[in-house]
């Protein structure tokens, strides 16, 4: 019994000590990717906070990682010994983050270019726990200049449908990088149905040169193009908070109009707040099929369905009242809903449970706000 007992104890702690290798490998390699990891961002990505910090400590101690804190940012960073480590196991992945002298490699002490690599950091982190493929291993070698989809039936490139991964500046700037080199971009997240350039505003409004944005995009373009797809080049802008929705749909540039404002370089642009919450809004951007699956679900609630393109609306309630499905978070299309709002007086917003305080409050009274419930919506896609 004894023996059995000690047998079974044995098989736990070494189940145990795979998932903490497991996890350890995991934030080295986040921590790889990003060059310095914000430290309140290590629990995110492994999932505890408890366990984040035996985890930091036990790295440190190892002679891993350590902690940088000067001019009020906080981050862990990657020593020699956890680079070697990472270029032996995934040379594939790691040779462009740490090999040479870019500035994942090499971090510089200025704080704003520390603090842009907290930024891109931010995105690597959420995107890879949102189960979006980051490394190079896990992603088509999209801006490889061999790389070229395949023909389609009629002799024109297609898009795969199992495209997807997040690639960031640092993968395919390359020769753009004086023209580019200005841009606030993170990095771009590629879909089966849309590339989309990414963008990280964080607390605050985040600096906008439009001249240099607009580079940005039609540099991208071009690329996009020439590996098949077909529609123009949208934006997806993370922040910090669900309540940053507002500031970005009110903002008017600031004083000097150097900040962040809906303009002409991006006729849709998405929001998601980095809350876990919100990992469902970047599922729907990565699988186009399951958002039409729960469209069409939220459709069946309806009296009258609209299936005009371009509309505003998906249709009208049993009252006779517009609705319009906002779960998404297309910035010109909530702004563009609000004015149909003040000049109907009447309309039903559909949007999940997470965004209703701050959507109710950007549409005012004219609107009535229905919560999907996240739980329910993933146990519908999901089938359960």
């Amino acid at each position: 019994m004894v023996l059995v007992l000690y047998g079974i104890k044995r098989q736990v702690s070494e189940v145990v000590n795979m998932e903490q290798e497991s996890k350890a490998v995991r934030l080295l390699m986040l921590i790889g990717v990003s060059g310095e990891l914000p430290a309140d961002w290590a629990a995110y990505a492994v999932g505890s906070c408890s366990y984040s910090a035996a985890l930091i400590t036990r790295l440190k101690q190892n002679g891993y990682i350590s902690l940088r804190c000067k001019d009020g940012l906080k981050g862990y960073v990657l020593k020699a010994k956890a680079k070697r480590k990472l270029l032996e196991l995934y040379p594939d992945n790691f040779t462009t983050f740490l090999s040479g002298s870019v500035e994942t490699n090499h971090i510089k002490s200025e704080p704003d270019k520390r603090l842009r690599l907290h930024r891109m950091s931010m995105v690597w982190v959420y995107l890879s726990v949102a189960g979006v493929s980051i490394y190079q291993s896990d992603k088509p070698d999209f801006f490889s200049p061999a790389f070229h989809l395949p023909p389609s039936e009629d002799g024109q490139e297609t898009v795969w449908t199992d495209m997807g991964g997040y690639y960031g500046t640092l993968e395919f700037k390359g020769g753009m990088a004086k023209e580019i080199g200005g841009s606030r971009a993170c990095g771009v997240l590629l879909s089966p149905g849309m590339p989309l350039i990414v963008y990280n505003t964080m607390e605050s409004l985040m600096k906008w040169a439009k001249k240099t944005e607009r580079t940005m995009r039609s540099r991208m373009e071009a690329v996009f193009r020439g590996k098949g797809y077909r529609g123009p080049a949208r934006a997806v802008m993370f922040g910090n908070r669900m309540d940053m929705l507002e500031r970005l749909l009110e903002s008017d540039g600031g004083l000097k109009g150097n900040l962040f404002m809906l303009d002409d370089i991006y006729e849709v642009i998405y929001f998601i707040p980095f809350v876990k919450e919100a990992e469902i809004q970047v599922r729907l951007l990565m699988n186009p099929v399951e958002d039409r699956r729960l469209r069409k679900f939220l459709c069946s609630a309806l009296c009258r369905v609209n299936e005009a393109d371009g509309a505003l609306d998906s249709g009208e309630d049993r009252n006779g009242n517009p609705v319009y499905f906002c779960y998404d978070m297309e910035l010109w299309r909530l702004k563009r809903i609000r004015g149909k709002l003040d000049r109907d007086g009447r309309g039903t917003i559909y949007c999940f449970d997470y965004q209703e305080e701050v959507i109710g409050s950007y549409m005012g009274s004219e609107a009535v706000i229905k919560g999907i419930v996240r739980e329910r919506a993933i146990r519908y896609l999901e089938g359960r």
